[in-house]
């Protein structure tokens, strides 16, 4: 199985956000966190990551917000979105009606869960 070259997290939880790196780093993948979704849109435009794992619900720019800008430079890149927040169907279900489509898991992820996750998206 090949590796992305990259696998950019960004959640404004400090201690979500370094655990899914540690736990992604640990199966052998290059990974790096941002703390909010400006920074996520930032990041991705100058590094250009494989896979993004994005929190919905985050200051600044929210997730969703931000995985649509990144793909608007990055159109072929794989974006995972979790929440842990009822907030975040609201802005899953308008993102949908405007022709967008996201993987979506639910917060806390399961590291088994997520990792099955990337695996799928680097074999599609």
């Amino acid at each position: 199985m090949k590796k992305p070259a990259m696998i950019l997290v960004a959640d404004d939880e400090p201690l979500v956000a370094d655990t899914l790196v540690q736990i992604l780093r640990e199966e052998g993948y290059e990974a790096i966190a941002v703390s909010d979704g400006a920074a996520a849109v930032r990041f991705a435009r100058h590094a250009r990551p494989g896979i993004i794992v994005c929190d919905v619900i985050m200051p600044t720019m929210n997730g969703i917000d931000a995985a649509k800008a990144i793909r608007e430079f990055l159109p072929e890149v794989h974006i995972i979105l979790f929440s842990g927040q009822a907030a975040a169907a609201g802005l899953i279900e308008r993102a949908e009606s405007e022709g967008h489509r996201f993987e979506v898991l639910a917060k806390p992820i399961k590291p088994d869960v997520l990792l099955k996750h990337i695996a799928a998206a680097i074999t599609a």
